[in-house]
């Protein structure tokens, strides 16, 4: 019951899950290598081995599975386990199971609820959003307040959610609500104030579960990614990943920003193809026809879920930017962040559409979007293809590289 607590939690953030006790797990030699004790790195508490956690997870999944009285808890887990693996499966199964409750159960908030939590984890907010008001009609404010927040941060609405992350850390010591404030801060273009509340949340840790320390750690590592900051991040990323060793994310980032600070992730990419086949795993380890046909099956299933993560690879080692551009527009049309329009923007520069990628770009000008540096530069090479010559070079003066 320890570890769904927990879940309740991280599930309002929209990534990650988890809880339990057993001994910690040694570091792989592939993170070792990463430099995790590099005297900056926030430090939280030793927390229970995160292999054994991720088998115990999976164990309570097959006891309750089909079983009515327990479907809350099942639909935690279960998000929770899809969290860590970004297994489509799992995804897809928490859809169906939350469909049936609320058919059955059409005045149940428990079933809204978790209805309306695995629609945001699958990116189908519109319809989140209806399953919300439901909510709303059922239950008190504290249980539907924090996943509202959530959908209008991934909506690109991150102002609207702002007002409830303040409230909710004002109100709660604990390092994953303060974490979300960070996240909120990081959206709305205030990276230095998110990196700065770090202390502040790790010094709130007092639940050692290796889920939600590796969730704060990649998230810490997400803030400090985005700041240009990469061999901090990849050390926050490290410690993610050994205190969650299955932590899909966690690794790809890890390995993505290993090779950006000069070191060979291959050791850690092979470790991790041995227990999980994801489509990034097997981009990273080369294997680009496998990842090719693993994308479209996720694409298949769960479109506004994957459409992102199946661009970046079609603009990478898939050397497809046309399918890379359906995709990017298509998640666009779903979630306008700066994240997502910037990707949309570089995957029309990709397909050689300048004018298209032009079309696109005018929101990532604007400073009240929140847009990154990495995003503005985007921006700029927009501007520079499609012959807007005085704005490129305001955003140029604007990033300092003219």
């Amino acid at each position: 019951m320890r570890r769904l607590l927990v879940a309740v939690w991280l599930l309002a953030g929209c990534r990650g899950d988890r809880d339990r006790a057993a001994p910690p797990s040694p570091s792989p030699p592939a993170v070792a290598a990463a430099g995790t004790n590099g005297p900056n790195l926030p430090k939280l508490p030793t927390s229970p081995d995160g292999v054994a956690e991720l088998r115990a997870i999976d164990a309570d999944l097959a006891r309750l599975r089909g079983d009515v009285s327990g479907r809350g808890s099942f639909v935690n887990l279960l998000l929770g386990r899809a969290g860590v693996t970004q297994t489509v499966e799992d995804y897809v199964e928490a859809v169906a199971v939350t469909q049936a409750w609320v058919d059955a159960a059409p005045d149940d908030a428990g079933a809204w609820k978790a209805r309306a939590q695995t629609l945001a984890r699958v990116h189908r907010f519109a319809d989140a959003r209806a399953a919300l008001e439901h909510v709303k009609k059922l239950a008190d404010r504290g249980e539907w307040a924090p996943l509202a927040a959530t959908i209008d941060e991934a909506t690109g609405h991150p102002e609207l959610a702002q007002p409830i992350r303040e409230e909710w850390a004002s109100i709660l010591d604990r390092p994953e609500v303060t974490t979300m404030l960070g996240v909120n801060l990081a959206l709305r273009g205030k990276l230095p104030e998110a990196i700065a509340l770090i202390p502040k949340a790790a010094a709130a840790a007092r639940d050692p579960s290796p889920v939600n320390f590796s969730w704060i750690y990649f998230q810490w590592g997400r803030l400090y990614e985005q700041s240009g900051q990469l061999a901090t991040a990849r050390d926050l990323f490290a410690e993610a990943h050994r205190r969650m060793p299955g932590y899909l994310e966690a690794t790809v980032h890890l390995a993505q920003t290993m090779t950006a600070t000069g070191q060979d992730p291959k050791a850690l990419v092979t470790e991790a193809l041995a227990t999980s086949s994801h489509p990034d795993l097997l981009a990273l380890a080369g294997k680009t026809a496998e990842a090719k046909a693993g994308w479209e099956r996720y694409v298949a299933a769960l479109p506004e879920a994957f459409s992102d993560h199946a661009a970046r690879f079609y603009l990478g080692p898939g050397a497809d930017p046309a399918r890379a551009l359906v995709l990017a527009k298509a998640n666009l049309a779903n979630r306008d962040t700066a994240e997502a329009r910037a990707l949309a923007v570089e995957a029309a520069l990709a397909a050689t559409d300048p004018a298209e990628a032009c079309e696109l770009v005018e929101p990532l000008l604007d400073p009240s979007r929140g847009a990154l540096r990495a995003q503005r530069f985007i921006a700029w090479k927009a501007l520079s293809a499609c012959g807007r010559r005085a704005d490129a070079d305001r955003v140029a003066a604007s990033l300092g590289i003219r």
